[in-house]
């Protein structure tokens, strides 16, 4: 059990033993607080959750460096990308404060400051992510009973207006870039690949016969160094099926346009494609000749997306075809889309209805697979 001692100093001093058997002791002023700390002790020895307050000591810069190094399923951009904003943004805060002494109000108040200068809500969100994670992990290694990160209050993240093409557009795009890549445009608005998909696409990865296409590398670019590795999650590997004509654009592109290293949309010189030379040499020329800004690479992604909803495909399908990992992404970013597809399911249901009032079942229920046109009244599920 802890005792209490008062010194010569009047303080009063809390004697005790971690549970690795250590004599441990903690000065207050008040007796107060020290009745209240030895109490907390026991307590925690009790319910299997002391911790070492040495340990908590630990400077949060270093223990950041430890996790950020610990992580080692990001891919080359995100950790590029978190290394930066650990550095500016979150070790000039915390860096230099030892783990126990960061607490709730530091924290919002370090929020706050990045929202009064400026800063967007999706990155204040993303420095807030690697405090939290810091903790979490200090956490878990008994460095601090509990985070700070607690209840604290995020800037609204609202999602920017994305610009979606129509087809016709999308052919004039196509039309007015550079010949070499007027598959390209095709591609990623007929397919939804991102853009580190389309760059890093191989030829060994297209069965023309088939119709399949295999989202297995993207090519990054990481402080001026380009990298070829898998994609960003393990649902972004995939097989997608390629319409005939997006076929027939491909086989054309590479009987002119082939190259050596394998690559299906090469730099003019040979090799792998920069991003950074190819937006403004072939990409911003296009976009300004035809459908105008701004217009991002990636909104072919969204387009493609959009000619779905438009035609009514389900968003597994959807889901599927843009790699993500959860549909909630999917009707995160694109159900707004799909409002529309309420009034057309009303109106089917109007054709459901005269048509069993008829004695006849509409086409569009007949199930796939099966060319029987008898009434399934009778199997109906959830």
């Amino acid at each position: 059990m802890a005792s209490i001692d008062k010194t010569s100093h009047r303080t009063y001093r809390v004697r005790y033993r971690s549970p690795d058997g250590r004599s441990r002791s903690k000065s207050f002023k008040r007796r107060v607080d020290a009745d209240a700390f030895a109490a907390t002790v026991e307590t925690t020895k009790l319910q299997g959750m002391y911790t070492d307050p040495a340990l908590g000591r630990t400077r949060f810069g270093e223990w950041a460096r430890h996790v950020e190094a610990s992580r080692v399923h990001l891919s080359p951009s995100t950790r590029a990308r978190d290394d930066s904003y650990l550095r500016s943004l979150v070790l000039p805060a915390f860096g230099d404060l030892a783990l126990a002494k960061v607490n709730r109000l530091h924290v919002q108040a370090w929020i706050n400051d990045l929202v009064g200068r400026g800063y967007a809500p999706a990155t204040i969100r993303r420095a807030y992510q690697l405090v939290s994670v810091t903790f979490e992990e200090a956490i878990d290694s008994d460095l601090i009973p509990r985070s700070p990160c607690r209840r604290i209050k995020l800037p609204m993240q609202t999602r920017d207006e994305k610009r979606f093409l129509s087809p016709d557009e999308v052919e004039h795009l196509a039309e007015s870039i550079d010949p070499r890549y007027r598959a390209l445009v095709l591609t990623g608005a007929y397919t939804g690949l991102r853009p580190g998909e389309l760059f890093g696409l191989k030829i060994h990865r297209l069965d023309m016969l088939r119709r399949q296409l295999q989202v297995v590398e993207a090519l990054t670019e990481v402080k001026g160094e380009l990298r070829l590795g898998t994609p960003k999650t393990r649902a972004a590997r995939r097989a997608l099926t390629m319409s005939s004509f997006l076929v027939d654009e491909l086989a054309e592109h590479l009987s002119r346009y082939g190259d050596p290293a394998g690559w299906v949309f090469p730099s003019p010189e040979g090799g792998p494609v920069r991003r950074t030379n190819f937006r403004r040499r072939f990409w911003l020329p296009a976009v300004a000749a035809s459908v105008g800004e701004p217009f991002r690479m990636h909104d072919m992604r969204h387009s493609h997306a959009a000619m779905l909803i438009a035609e009514g495909v389900h968003a597994k399908v959807l889901q599927s075809r843009l790699g993500h990992a959860s549909i909630t992404t999917t009707l995160d970013v694109y159900g707004h889309l799909m409002e529309g597809l309420d009034e057309a399911a009303a109106e089917m249901l109007d054709t459901v209805r005269s048509s069993a009032r008829s004695g006849t079942q509409p086409a569009q229920l007949v199930r796939p697979g099966n060319s029987s046109s008898t009434s399934h009244r009778g199997s109906s599920s959830a």
